[in-house]
């Protein structure tokens, strides 16, 4: 089992268009609202720091902006700038591409069946302190 999980995260790949898995993720993040450094680390449950170096790539790439929200200038949010979105839409354009790829060999049967059962495992509220079983 774990090779084949290892052989499809090879298959889907670590790069989005332009962006890496993390940055992608972190992206994700943004599209629907400003979100503060330390919002972005608790979602995406890596240190603040490590969130901080990503911003500021990102930053530079003028892919996100920084801004401080009305009346606190203590906070920073983060937001997606309109590249940032040009951006994120070619890098999921890019990972469907490659999913249909992959997915092409199964009937439309198998599909929604491999779906019901990645919806089940990344479920949030499933309690991942359980024992796996392979049986």
């Amino acid at each position: 089992m774990l090779m084949a999980l290892i052989a499809l995260q090879d298959a889907l790949g670590g790069q989005y268009g332009t962006l890496s898995r993390p940055k992608l993720r972190l992206l994700l993040k943004l599209t629907h609202s400003s979100l503060t450094i330390s919002e972005l680390a608790e979602r995406l449950n890596i240190s603040s720091p490590g969130v901080t170096q990503m911003i500021d790539k990102l930053q530079a790439e003028g892919i996100v902006a920084r801004h401080s929200p009305v009346g606190d200038q203590r906070t920073v949010c983060v937001t997606l700038t309109e590249t940032g979105r040009q951006v994120l839409h070619i890098a999921e354009a890019a990972f469907l591409t490659r999913v249909q790829s992959l997915l092409k060999p199964l009937s439309p049967e198998e599909q929604e069946n491999l779906l019901t059962l990645l919806k089940k495992i990344t479920d949030p509220t499933m309690s991942y302190g359980k024992k796996m079983t392979l049986s």
